[in-house]
């Protein structure tokens, strides 16, 4: 057997935003598995196999910690759904395509999803972290307004409603089937529901002009 040439009993040093990454990764899995109110800084740690110190070297209070779990909502990737975006395709096609992009990612972890919408309920109830609800928002539609902007430049399109108010129809879209989904987990229902609303949404733009 070979032996290890490390000093015994030294530990691989990690930096702040990977022990930051871990213990978020380590609290959503808590949660997922015993509810948000199980999740203390002590079970949190422990799953993440770190000293309880750890949580309060990376997060000044829980609030911290609900925050940077409520971002993994608002920071799904949309990059791989650009290619899929052309103007040879019809504004449906394009729209169905951003709705699905986000719905990929909340069909994929149904569990999470509900651990961030019980992390939402628990910011509304809570006056010290209503602030959390309203960031969380508003961050969601600054990003979809960001995509919609996007869609309609790739796609070939305008839109007769602004890109922000469109933005929050779809936030608002996706938000109710997909509470609709963790009662019924009808994954069809679901994705025909979001390609009717991109039919509507549709209905709203028209071709852009060329430009000689």
């Amino acid at each position: 057997m070979k032996e290890s040439t490390a000093p015994q009993g030294a530990r691989k040093r990690i930096s702040a935003d990977e022990r930051r990454r871990l213990l978020v990764a380590a609290a959503l899995r808590v949660m997922r598995r015993d509810g948000v109110a199980a999740a203390t800084t002590r079970a949190i740690c422990a799953e993440a196999s770190m000293p309880h110190g750890a949580f309060h070297y990376c997060f000044h209070t829980k609030k911290d910690l609900y925050a940077a779990l409520l971002a993994t909502e608002v920071e799904i990737d949309l990059e791989p759904m650009w290619a899929d975006a052309s103007p040879s395709a019809t504004p449906a096609e394009n729209i169905t395509t951003l709705l699905l992009a986000y719905w990929a990612a909340i069909e994929a972890e149904p569990d999470a999803q509900l651990v961030l919408y019980e992390l939402a309920d628990l910011s509304l109830r809570d006056p010290d972290l209503h602030d959390l609800a309203e960031w969380e928002e508003r961050a969601g539609i600054d990003k979809a307004t960001e995509a919609v902007a996007r869609l309609a430049a790739e796609g070939g399109f305008t839109l007769r409603l602004s890109d922000r108010a469109v933005a929050e129809l779809v936030v608002s879209m996706l938000d109710g089937v997909a509470r609709a989904w963790l009662r019924h987990r009808d994954n069809d229902r679901a994705r025909t529901a979001l390609t009717d609303f991109a039919g509507l949404l549709a209905a709203q733009t028209t071709p852009t002009k060329d430009t000689p």
